[in-house]
């Protein structure tokens, strides 16, 4: 369920943003695909898309829409202005190249976690893993470790709103359906300091993630490192848990110094 404000939705607008959504799932969209995915006439279709040329948001070549790097600018925007993102990016970054596993940084949004930072493989040894970054990517809070990591320095009531919203998706047959589950997971999380994810939002691969809070107990987002599930025999390493609240703590330090 997509989380709405109690102000009246104009649908005009909304059908542009799903045009957009429809380019960017799938690369690239003629006319007659946007007139059926949304199922309007074409010259409603053309006029949307139209707007959206001149306005800089889709590029038009060879009769095929695609986004336009106007785009690009609000995202970065939108990432330059979430709180010490330097210091948390440079952390990222070196705990990456020390540990050779995917890292990365996601904050909560309407309910929602969004990947702001990826490091990708390119620092680790899964060269022959997707390259693709996950940036801007949203996911369930309640089936992956950055999510459960916030969820669990929530209060109870944030959460019931979290899960009245969007519920408990089944990503795969190991994501949690359970709220009593859920609970009891992140009871586990405040007790042991970090979060785990286990195949839960995609098959074959599992993470652990830690939250960062500002000194005056907000939340920024969470920290997490990935691996691919057959990576390790038995359990993930002591030493790479160990790494990762390190990680925390070091970042968390470099917040309270920048507001000293």
């Amino acid at each position: 369920m997509e989380n709405t404000s109690s102000g009246r939705l104009v649908q005009s607008t909304i059908r542009s943003l799903r045009i957009l959504e429809y380019v960017e799932k799938h690369g690239n969209a003629r006319l007659t695909d946007i007139a059926s995915e949304l199922d309007i006439g074409h010259s409603t279709a053309h006029n949307h898309l139209t707007t959206l040329e001149h306005e800089g948001f889709l590029v038009k070549k060879d009769g095929k829409y695609t986004l336009g790097m106007k785009q690009l600018k609000y995202g970065m925007s939108a990432r330059r202005n979430i709180p010490f993102i330097r210091e948390i990016r440079r952390n990222i970054f070196e705990v990456a190249q020390q540990i050779e596993l995917d890292t990365e940084f996601l904050v909560e949004e309407n309910g929602r976690v969004v990947s702001v930072i990826d490091t990708g493989y390119e620092l680790t040894k899964y060269s022959t893993i997707d390259t693709s970054l996950n940036v801007g990517k949203f996911y369930p809070m309640t089936c992956t470790a950055s999510g459960k990591a916030i969820l669990a320095e929530m209060t109870d009531e944030r959460v019931e709103e979290i899960l009245d919203m969007w519920g408990l998706p089944e990503m795969t047959s190991y994501s949690i359906t359970s709220r009593d589950t859920l609970y009891e997971q992140l009871e586990q999380i405040r007790e042991r300091g970090y979060s785990r994810a286990d195949q839960e939002v995609v098959e074959g691969f599992d993470n652990i993630g830690v939250v960062l809070t500002h000194p005056d107990g907000t939340i920024i987002g969470a920290v997490t490192v990935g691996w691919p599930t057959y990576h390790f025999e038995n359990d993930v390493p002591q030493w790479i848990i160990d790494k990762l609240l390190r990680t925390k703590e070091s970042i968390e330090a470099d917040i309270a110094a920048t507001e000293s």
